[in-house]
Order: C-alpha cells, then sequence, then structure tokens
C-alpha cells in the first residue's frame, strides 16, 4: 500500500490548495442557508463606496442624487 492510501481524510484535507476568501464565503453561504446575509452586505458595501466617492471629487455630484 502507498502511503497516499493510508492518509486519512484530515490529512488530504490539510493538503488541499485553501480558498479564496470570497470563494470561503460563498462556501459559507449556500453550505449554511444563510442567504439573509447577502442584503446586509450588499447595503455596506453601498454605503463604504459612497463614503469612499464622497471624499473625493465627485461629492458635489452626489449630493445632487439626493
Amino acid at each position: 500500500m502507498s502511503e497516499e492510501n493510508n492518509k486519512t481524510e484530515f490529512e488530504r484535507a490539510g493538503e488541499a490548495e485553501p480558498l479564496s476568501l470570497v470563494q470561503e464565503f460563498v462556501y459559507f453561504i449556500t453550505e449554511n442557508k444563510k442567504w439573509w446575509l447577502i442584503p446586509i452586505l450588499v447595503v455596506l458595501a453601498a454605503t463604504t463606496l459612497i463614503a469612499v466617492v464622497g471624499s473625493t471629487g465627485a461629492a458635489p455630484f452626489i449630493y445632487t442624487l439626493f
């Protein structure tokens, strides 16, 4: 028997290529059925984008939208 066949599932998982942060988060949402997190993250991302763009030269154009 080769040493590859003697490895446990835990050892094989430890040798696997690690997932990126986004891939791991998508996997978490799909496996745990946490679909309610998506709207919260979209709102937080939009708020962050508005705050970042609002501190640039585009601020006067953003304020006219509201």
